[in-house]
């Protein structure tokens, strides 16, 4: 079932949150438990969006790449 929690506000993709999945309990802790994400890429949020939403792992690494190339 498609909610918005388990989609990416930036690109609308699946984030594949854990907390947000249906298996979650039982798949452990979520990708982005190992994972940094900077405050600028946090700041292309929404402010209603922060601290709600999960971007997904595509959108983090399409970030930094834009870092290394900059």
């Amino acid at each position: 079932m498609k909610t918005e929690k388990d989609h990416c506000p930036l690109c609308g993709g699946q984030n594949r949150c854990q907390s947000e999945m249906a298996q979650a309990c039982q798949d452990g802790p979520c990708w982005c438990r190992a994972e940094t994400f900077p405050a600028v890429l946090l700041a292309r949020l929404a402010e209603k969006e922060r601290d709600v939403r999960c971007l997904c792992l595509s959108c983090l690494r399409a970030f930094e790449a834009e870092q290394v190339k900059s």
